[in-house]
């Protein structure tokens, strides 16, 4: 992963609301000013909606109105025991992100779905695998019985 992030170039990627700039007036807040070399990208309509990340089989899937993001992370296979449940988000077509809001009691994950759209299921970075951790707990309580019978030698 390391080398993917040390590898990766920044996008630099500025996500308008079209309808809104076009009609607005030059040098106004909404006007967006573009230099040399910048690129105007107009995504083309898309009918799918692709899962990736922590997924059991990262796909895309046709766009279904009635399906929401649980729908098409179920319809992907479900979730890996490495999945970040919690720090899942969407990608929108036109480049924006909806993150989940909320704790896990309050969180609105009715997120709506729309056509172009990703789903990203993180990895779950804080999540330490349970061999390293028993194996630094034995560490630590063979340490104290160590010196505990160091201490009851003298």
């Amino acid at each position: 992963m390391l080398v993917q992030i040390r590898t990766s170039q920044a996008v630099g990627r500025l996500v308008i609301d079209l309808p809104r700039t076009m009609r607005a007036t030059p040098g106004s807040g909404a006007d967006v000013i573009l230099r040399d070399g910048d690129r105007l990208i107009v995504p083309k309509f898309q009918q799918e909606v692709t899962v990736i990340g922590e997924v059991q089989t990262a796909t895309s899937h046709l766009y279904r109105p009635e399906l929401g993001r649980e729908d098409y992370i179920a319809l992907s296979g479900g979730v890996t025991r490495r999945a970040d449940r919690d720090h899942t988000y969407v990608v929108r077509a036109d480049g924006s992100v909806v993150a989940n809001e909320g704790g896990r009691w309050f969180s609105r994950t009715a997120t709506d779905i729309h056509p172009g759209d990703t789903i990203v299921v993180p990895l779950d970075t804080e999540r330490l695998p349970a061999l390293p951790f028993w194996q630094a707990v034995t560490s630590i309580i063979y340490n104290l019985a160590i010196s505990a019978a160091a201490v009851n030698s003298f």
